[in-house]
């Protein structure tokens, strides 16, 4: 197992016994290594070791550690189908000095504390982790040395252009992949052990406008131009108008250029009215809200609904009130409440283990190595390698980041396709409205 986090500080070979004994206190942990010797005296970059947060963890890139659970938690079904023992594989930049490398490690972290609750259910796990560079060719030198083997789920990579490597790499060895982050159209054909936890984001309006169809089939749409358009507004407007055609309902467009008559024309005072930005962007709605708040002021009584996009989640500083105001809907395929006491628990608990808060970020990258290594541990651990064929039974109960994967086809890959809104209601509360499945 590797973290790479905080300073590099200096090589602490000399150390070893007293960095393993801090260890063992913590999770009864049998080491495996390759080369203690050679662990103990080597100078080279990739045998160092590094200092996480404080001296709190202490790992080894040629070191495997195997966490030995309390016997509880596991349902006793799952004896006859799950798995006892689970070895996970990382693929990812965790010592890549940047912004998005610091957020592996936090996405590693979350992943560390998704092992430590399955360890407290009763399974054991081994997890191997190497810093995977960010070139096709990084991957390519990596993969020649084999640096995982006979893994049950690997996550990684970051970077679309190592896919195809680890992809294949993976396929030859009968090992699930699990792709965390990428939101790009990718080749899933022929993987069908391949999983993509970021879908598309063609997937994901697909699944939205598919709520607009549902949830507001008697609704006037109105696609309004904010002079401030952009690709996913565009995409998204046109996902709507193609769901809802097939129920003989049309979207009206209201163009950014459009006076108040115009804008007047294209509301219905008896109807409820789902306005559509044509851009995501604070901008594009600094744009359109002085002209809602004052048909507002003016018309009372009309229903005005904004529907949004996932971005709008980071707005609410400034916007909350006109999120009420507007009865607000934002599509989004994670949610964190920040009210939750289950929220603050997790916060608190990272901050034991880690000595600091998890990163203010979108999403929080702690809690996305949570949810996704908690879902496919516990579906492991009860499935076993029968995970593919019962993976819509996974009991889990997430942080922020559901999954519901799909197979696109009989030997092709799983992607994500859990879509919810996030309704910011007149009553100024928040609900959370999700298909069934």
């Amino acid at each position: 197992m590797f973290v790479n986090g905080g300073k590099y500080t200096k090589n602490y070979g000399k150390k070893c016994k007293k960095c393993l004994f801090f260890l063992s206190q913590c999770y009864l942990i049998l080491q495996k290594w390759t080369n203690y010797q050679e662990l103990c005296v080597s100078s080279r970059p990739e045998n160092e070791i590094y200092d996480m947060n404080r001296h709190l963890f202490y790992s080894f890139l040629c070191a495997t550690m195997i966490l030995f659970p309390t016997l509880a938690g596991i349902p006793a079904a799952a004896q006859q189908t799950g798995k006892s023992q689970v070895r996970i594989g990382v693929i990812l930049p965790l010592k890549e000095k940047s912004s998005r490398g610091s957020k592996m490690v936090e996405f590693y972290q979350g992943l560390l504390l998704a092992v430590d609750s399955m360890r407290h259910e009763g399974l054991s796990i081994e997890i191997t982790a190497v810093h995977s560079g960010s070139t096709a060719n990084d991957m390519d030198q990596l993969l020649l040395k084999r640096p995982i083997e006979n893994c049950d789920v690997v996550f990684g990579p970051l970077d679309m252009a190592q896919l195809t490597a680890l992809a294949d790499y993976c396929d030859l060895r009968g090992m699930r992949l699990v792709v965390p982050f990428a939101t790009e159209d990718t080749q899933l054909t022929g993987h069908p052990l391949y999983y993509m936890a970021a879908a598309p984001r063609s997937v994901v309006q697909r699944e939205a406008a598919w709520y607009i169809k549902t949830q507001f089939p008697n609704a006037n749409l109105i696609a309004v131009g904010t002079e401030e358009p952009n690709e996913e507004g565009r995409t998204f407007i046109q996902a709507v108008k193609d769901a809802v055609a097939e129920q003989g309902t049309y979207v009206r467009q209201l163009p950014a250029a459009g006076d108040d008559m115009a804008f007047e024309a294209a509301i219905n005072p008896e109807r409820k009215n789902i306005l559509i930005l044509d851009g995501s962007s604070m901008k594009a709605l600094n744009i359109t809200l002085p002209r809602l708040r004052d048909y507002h002021r003016q018309h009372p009584e009309v229903q005005l609904s904004l529907f949004g996009y996932p971005a709008w989640q980071t707005y609410t500083q400034q916007l909350l009130q006109d999120f009420y105001t507007f009865d607000t809907y934002v599509y989004t395929t994670f949610y964190r409440n920040p009210l939750s006491p289950r929220a603050h628990e997790f916060d608190s608990h990272f901050v034991r283990w880690f000595q600091r808060p998890p990163q203010n970020t979108f999403p929080r990258y702690a809690l996305v190595g949570f949810d996704l290594g908690y879902y496919f541990l516990r579906g492991l651990a009860i499935f076993g390698d029968n995970l593919e064929e019962r993976h819509e039974r996974v009991p889990a109960l997430p942080y922020q980041n559901p999954y519901w994967f799909q197979q696109q086809g009989e030997k092709d890959g799983f992607v994500n396709t859990f879509v919810e809104l996030v309704h910011y209601t007149t009553f100024q509360t928040i609900d959370l409205i999700t298909r069934d499945r």
